[in-house]
């Protein structure tokens, strides 16, 4: 990485990967929550600045979504929960910001996990961990669509 960071993002598609957010070090070695978003090409082997998102976070989660990168929740500086999610479009090279995307989302600890996510068939969907419920997103509307209640239980504090 050209910055170095723990508790980032990251999502992949084909030869590239997106690394967003996280924790870094200040010059006086304190910790900084960042928007700092990096891109990786396996073929070229070659890393790239690309502009920072809206808000800076750690703990999010990242996927590649009807061709664009998804950022979901994470914490901000304060700690506090991040109910907005942002999309990056490579052709323009530029974030939007998705407010509530994450609004009927539940908190229970500080320590909760990232949101639980993945993509099957250009459909995104999450585990809420707090209700063990089993959702699809609806990118048009931004709401999450219930599907049903999991047979196995997720811990909420480590996923």
């Amino acid at each position: 990485m050209i910055t170095p960071r723990v508790m980032y993002g990251s999502a992949s598609h084909g030869k590239t990967a997106f690394f967003a957010g996280g924790i870094q070090m200040d010059d006086n070695g304190n910790p900084i929550v960042v928007r700092t978003v990096e891109k990786h090409n396996a073929d070229a082997k070659t890393w790239t600045m690309i502009n920072g998102m809206h808000k800076a976070r750690k703990f999010s989660s990242l996927c590649f979504l009807l061709g664009k990168f998804y950022v979901l929740g994470g914490r901000d500086e304060n700690d506090k929960h991040l109910t907005c999610g942002e999309s990056y479009d490579e052709t323009t090279n530029s974030w939007e910001l998705i407010p509530d995307m994450l609004k009927d989302m539940t908190f229970i600890t500080p320590s909760q996990s990232p949101p639980l996510i993945a993509v099957v068939d250009d459909n995104l969907y999450m585990l809420e961990t707090s209700l063990n419920e089993l959702r699809v997103y609806d990118i048009n509307t931004n709401i999450w669509k219930k599907l049903g209640v999991v047979p196995v239980s997720a811990n909420t504090t480590f996923g």
